[in-house]
């Protein structure tokens, strides 16, 4: 964007562009509708002499076509061609008459062809007389199709124009049945007169020294020009291009039009196109582009040397304006500047008339003004370094205080967190040591049971080695089955009891409801198999020693269930107490760290909580894990007392590329709508004293915000709340 730097260059811009503005919208305008004026006036002329010429040319051929008629009907032709001889002989009244009506009328040739198709007569009695219209010479030509649609249709038929052996030039034939008593004899055949023809359509009035009329048809090579050009004589010699003359391939095609295109000689022209249906011609009326504008550039030349002119009395007026008005301007403008590095004056001395004038008595009034007030300046300048180095020595006290003040803040924020964080272990201590009594206890009971297991043990092994080999088999596949431990249902064991003491009372055993009770315990059996054990004298020792085996499986698998579970509630409490220091994000299973705090609530919500989760699979995410956790013990534990640890709690945890979700929601009282706002500030509680901090939620917060993540949260009184913690998949740090 340009910067003007002066009042005279913004005058003299002024001028120009509130001059040059109406003198360049009239330029365009008049050069527009002149332009316009001219093309519609010559596109009009075209039109004109486009149809003045198919006009002419629709009359001529139309009456060529009644005088083919009218003489076709003369009885004296149907005498001639009722003459025996091959080639007839008119007399000479006839030939007179002839002769006359081919001249008067403007043809080239007379023919008379009889009913086989032969020329017996002929005025200038050329090559084609006495031919055959299906010799060779004749045969494909438009005499011949010409004769044959005359026939056909019992009317004058006009042919197109087309290369003629005979005539050694483009004719075009019109062709009359000749009927003797209804019936056709012979057929009289005009051959029209090219020159006649050219003169009719060669009219160049109102088309300058550029313009021209071309007339084409088409025959079976292409494109033929019918009439000679104006430009170039002997197109009418050979086949066109056409490509070149598309205008006239849409005239043939029937179409009217006009516009501009370029010709056959690559000149841009302005054309019009008609269809002349008596000869089946395109009709192409054209004038070069560069004359009919040739008045166009002229009025463009004189517009411009108006404007240039215009333009030459603007600038003069914008000096004149310059010298008079923006000259002491400047004068007054660069004394200001020279005030930046000179001493304040008592006045401006710049020679100036008017409004400049008073403006330089302003500026010397403003002067003085100045001066007085630079003097009362000096002197607040001075008082007022005095009162800033005062102020400056309180400011840097301030900020030592500041200083101090900020770092016990820290030091008593971190102090926060980690006694929020221990307050919350503090309640689950009596949940977790229940969690681990449980299963000690009930590892405890699986010892004393395989004490007392396994002091049957050399009586068994005495017993074992008495045993036949079969039935020794047998009481294997019983300890392996027993091993195996059964996955049926009590109702399904009570029918299984049912059959085998059927079976076994039917194999003779005297403890079959004993051994019943027995095998109903282990996966379904064929009675049948086991006959040679069960039916063994010591089949009741052996069935007794089965039930220890037993025994020792069952107490072995509770002692591995009660060691895995106390391994979980340890490692999530160490995970939980965990304080992580060095302050990196490492890659975190968010899925795992809920987990890990559910197991350590298993015991608070394992009586009357009915708990839902529905925790995707995951990729890790980059977190501070062990605050992490801190996140789902606040939000678990602030859900089971607001639900007053009975009710439903649902968890979910959900994946996409850039977020991870994790919704918890209760069914609890719900939130009221007067203090939605305040949950989150620092020690706003609603529980009795003593029972809550304030900073469970502030905490969750602030370590989300630390994740770069976001916690919302929508809620229903006497229905529920739902938090839900967005977390980013990638490090946004």
């Amino acid at each position: 964007m340009i910067r003007l730097r002066s009042i005279a260059a913004e005058l003299g811009l002024t001028f120009l562009v509130v001059a040059l503005a109406p003198i360049l919208t009239a330029y365009v305008v008049a050069n527009d509708i002149f332009s316009r004026s001219i093309h519609a006036q010559k596109l009009e002329a075209l039109t004109a002499i486009a149809e003045a010429a198919q006009d002419r040319v629709e009359t001529y051929v139309q009456g060529l076509i009644t005088d083919t008629t009218t003489l076709a009907r003369t009885p004296a032709l149907v005498t001639l061609l009722q003459q025996p001889e091959p080639l007839i002989t008119a007399d000479a009244k006839t030939l007179a008459f002839l002769h006359s009506f081919s001249e008067a009328k403007g043809y080239y040739d007379l023919l008379l062809v009889d009913q086989s198709g032969t020329i017996r007569f002929s005025l200038k009695r050329e090559t084609d007389l006495g031919g055959n219209i299906q010799d060779t010479q004749l045969e494909g030509t438009q005499l011949a199709a010409t004769i044959d649609a005359a026939n056909t249709l019992l009317q004058t038929e006009v042919s197109n124009f087309a290369w003629y052996p005979p005539s050694q030039e483009l004719a075009a034939f019109l062709a009359a049945p000749i009927f003797d008593n209804g019936v056709i004899i012979g057929n009289l055949v005009l051959q029209i007169d090219n020159r006649v023809l050219n003169t009719i359509v060669n009219h160049y009035g109102g088309l300058g020294e550029s313009g021209e009329l071309l007339a084409a048809t088409r025959n079976d090579s292409g494109l033929v020009v019918a009439a000679p050009s104006r430009h170039d004589p002997k197109l009418t010699q050979r086949t066109v291009d056409s490509a070149a003359f598309a205008p006239l391939q849409t005239a043939m095609q029937g179409q009217g039009g006009a516009g501009r295109f370029r010709d056959y000689r690559g000149q841009d022209v302005l054309g019009v196109w008609r269809y002349l249906p008596s000869l089946n011609w395109g009709l192409l009326v054209k004038i070069d582009t560069a004359e009919f504008q040739a008045p166009i550039v002229r009025f463009a030349q004189i517009s411009q040397a108006v404007m240039l002119a215009s333009i030459g009395l603007v600038l003069f007026g914008a000096w004149l304006v310059n010298r008079l008005v923006s000259r002491p301007v400047v004068q007054l403008a660069q004394s200001v500047t020279r005030l930046e590095h000179e001493a304040l004056p008592e006045r401006l001395h710049v020679p100036a008339r008017y409004e400049v004038a008073a403006l330089v008595a302003a500026f010397n009034q403003l002067i003085a003004s100045v001066r007085v007030h630079q003097r009362e300046l000096e002197a607040r300048v001075l008082q007022r370094t005095a009162e800033l180095a005062e102020a400056n020595d309180e400011l840097q006290r301030s900020n030592l205080e500041l200083a101090s003040t900020l770092e016990t803040l820290q030091k008593t924020q971190s102090q926060l967190v980690e006694s929020e964080k221990l307050v919350a272990l503090g309640q689950l201590i009596a949940g977790v040591a229940h969690e681990i009594n449980t299963p000690l206890g009930s590892i405890a009971s699986s010892i004393e049971s395989l004490t007392d297991a396994y002091r049957e043990q050399d009586q068994f092994l005495l017993l074992f080695a008495e045993l036949a080999p079969p039935v020794r088999e047998r009481l294997l596949e019983l300890l392996t089955a027993a091993a195996a431990g059964s996955t049926l249902s009590l109702k399904e064991k009570r029918d299984l009891k049912k059959d085998y003491e059927r079976q076994l009372t039917a194999l003779g055993v005297s403890s079959a409801r004993q051994a019943a009770d027995l095998l109903s315990q282990l996966p379904p059996l064929e009675i049948a198999h086991f006959a040679p054990l069960l039916t063994d004298p010591q089949a009741t020792a052996i069935l007794e020693h089965l039930r220890h085996g037993s025994h020792i499986y069952r107490s072995c698998q509770n002692i591995r269930t009660a060691a895995d579970k106390a391994r979980k509630v340890v490692f999530a409490l160490k995970s939980f107490a965990r304080y992580d220091h060095t302050g990196v994000k490492t890659p975190t299973s968010v899925r795992e760290s809920i987990e890990t705090v559910l197991t350590l609530y298993h015991n608070q919500m394992k009586q009357a909580v009915e708990l839902h989760t529905d925790l995707a699979d995951g990729p890790l995410i980059p977190a501070y894990a062990d605050e992490l956790g801190q996140v789902w013990m606040n939000l678990v534990h602030n859900a089971l007392q607001a639900m007053d640890y009975k009710g439903q709690l649902a968890i979910s945890l959900e994946h996409d590329a850039d977020w991870a979700r994790v919704r918890i929601t209760d069914s609890g009282s719900g939130i009221p709508e007067a203090i939605r706002e305040r949950i989150f500030q620092p020690f706003f509680t609603t529980k009795p004293a003593g029972e809550g901090s304030g900073l469970g939620l502030e905490i969750v917060r602030r370590i989300v915000d630390k994740h770069r993540g976001e916690i919302r949260f929508t809620s229903t009184v006497g229905v529920g709340t739902s938090f839900e913690v967005w977390l980013p998949v990638q490090d946004t740090d």
